[in-house]
């Protein structure tokens, strides 16, 4: 496919997985409503009506669409790494990755490893096939500890609101002031997101949120620590 096939592919499937620009106005949430790419990449900003999705019992997702397609996409679910080839010596660097001379299977490092420690052969929880970027499909369910690179920098966003619904869900979460780091600014240069915890928010049954009922993790992407 040209680049601009995959482009409007990528558009279509993210917004039927409610991850892309077009599909946030009809859930009236504004910030997340404007592609990250066009947002004021200040590091002082705040997402104050974030798209909200149940996750677990004990957790709620904070949505952070993409408005291009990413260089790379780690699937630890299908055990896939989607590589734009254009980036993909950079790709490597990013994710730290020792590629198999006999198997051609990509060796990453999971979140939360050493990464002085060398990935064994035959671990099968980090050894990835590539496939093209292409191929892959943004409605397919996240995990978390998957990773996403897209070319921009890391910089500090607050990450605050109050009393916004669960899409889709009965229930009010609040949450915040919480500083995250995400990847912005659009560009050449590789920054990886991971799908990750970065703190917790209290959940409501009732709508003016007077009383929490629980605390909730909050899961979204976020550039871990280097």
């Amino acid at each position: 496919m040209t680049g601009e096939c995959d482009r409007r592919t990528f558009l279509r499937r993210a917004a039927a997985a409610g991850m892309a620009a077009p599909a946030i106005p009809a859930l009236g949430c504004v910030p997340e409503g404007v592609p990250e790419d066009h947002q004021a990449a200040d590091a002082d900003s705040a997402m104050d009506r974030p798209i909200l999705l149940p996750w677990a019992p004990d957790a709620v997702r904070v949505a952070a669409p993409m408005a291009e397609l990413p260089m790379a996409y780690v699937s630890r679910g299908l055990q896939r790494v989607f590589i734009d080839h254009a980036f993909r010596g950079r790709v490597q660097v990013a994710l730290a990755a020792h590629i198999s001379v006999s198997s051609g299977l990509w060796r990453i490092p999971l979140l939360g490893d050493d990464l002085r420690v060398p990935v064994s052969p035959d671990d099968a929880l980090r050894e990835f096939e590539e496939a093209d970027i292409g191929e892959w499909d943004p409605a397919t369910y996240p995990m978390e500890g998957d990773y996403r690179i897209r070319g921009g920098r890391r910089t500090r966003i607050t990450l605050a609101f109050d009393c916004v619904p669960l899409a889709g869900k009965d229930g009010w979460v609040s949450a915040g002031p919480l500083e995250i780091l995400r990847c912005r600014g659009g560009g050449e240069e590789p920054c990886l997101e991971a799908l990750m915890g970065v703190g917790t928010g209290r959940r409501y049954s009732a709508r003016y949120c007077a009383d929490p009922t629980r605390e909730v993790r909050l899961v979204t992407w976020a550039c871990p620590d280097p």
